[in-house]
């Protein structure tokens, strides 16, 4: 692997810890200032214990409120970002030691964002759910500065990494259950998973293979795709590596 490929990686570490430990901070303070269960209270106008309506998506779809984690202007890796949390603690929109994370940004000329939900369930608010978080945020977090360096119309684009708009193909992928496969194939989506899924890996002090097999398995595990189709995101994710550069190459 080239110094130059590693140093290149290596310009999203310091941004990607950095938001991840605000998050987290931001996440411990909301939930110390939410009461209890039987007498909730709101923490800066923002209520964190929830009851669910409907799927974790559609209560964080309906949420209007964020709370505010911080303006990042980072000078090593050009990005530019306002990262925004919405968070629940809520008894039956997930379960106990289990948690719900999400999130995306959104490409701005000016000040580009990231929004992060997360959903832990009220028994978690004080045990070890946070470390089984941690490094699915920092995934989700490099994930979505990665698309931030994708768009033509984003403060944070990266001179070799903009890419083609994929709107279409995206609404085409939600609308039918049977090309969701096809997601992870999205150029801007290879790069991202790519880039968030060795982020996990550091973070976890695990071989990125063993951290790529393992979520692909889990997709398989969990009805989103088929084996055959694992096996044809994996040769693309294979194939993309080397020309990336600065990641461990995969079997």
């Amino acid at each position: 692997m080239k110094l130059k490929d590693l140093i290149i990686e290596g310009m999203y570490d310091k941004l990607t810890g950095q938001i991840n430990k605000d998050v987290f901070k931001t996440l411990k303070s909301a939930i110390k200032g939410s009461g209890t269960e039987s007498k909730p209270k709101k923490f800066k106008g923002y209520a964190v214990r929830k009851d669910p309506i409907g799927t974790m998506q559609d209560l964080f779809a309906k949420e209007t409120r964020k709370l505010k984690v911080g303006d990042y202007s980072d000078n090593i890796s050009g990005v530019d970002v306002e990262v925004l949390l919405k968070l629940a603690v809520t008894e039956d929109g997930v379960e106990p030691d289990k948690f719900f994370i999400d999130g995306f940004a959104e490409a701005d000329e000016d000040w580009p964002s990231l929004e992060v939900n997360i959903g832990i369930h009220p028994n978690d608010i004080n045990g070890s759910i946070f470390s089984k978080i941690q490094p699915v945020l920092r995934d989700l977090v490099r994930h979505e500065i990665e698309h931030l360096t994708h768009g033509k119309d984003s403060a944070s684009e990266k001179p070799g990494k903009r890419m083609r708009g994929d709107d279409a193909m995206r609404r085409k992928i939600q609308d039918n259950p049977k090309l969701y496969y096809k997601y992870f194939l999205l150029p801007k989506e290879v790069d991202a998973n790519i880039h968030g899924l060795y982020s996990k890996a550091k973070t976890m002090k695990k071989p990125y293979q063993k951290v790529v097999d393992d979520y692909l398995d889990s997709l398989v595990d969990d009805g989103v795709i088929t084996t055959k189709k694992r096996t044809e995101i994996y040769t693309t994710w294979k194939k993309r590596i080397p020309k990336i550069g600065g990641i461990p190459k995969l079997k």
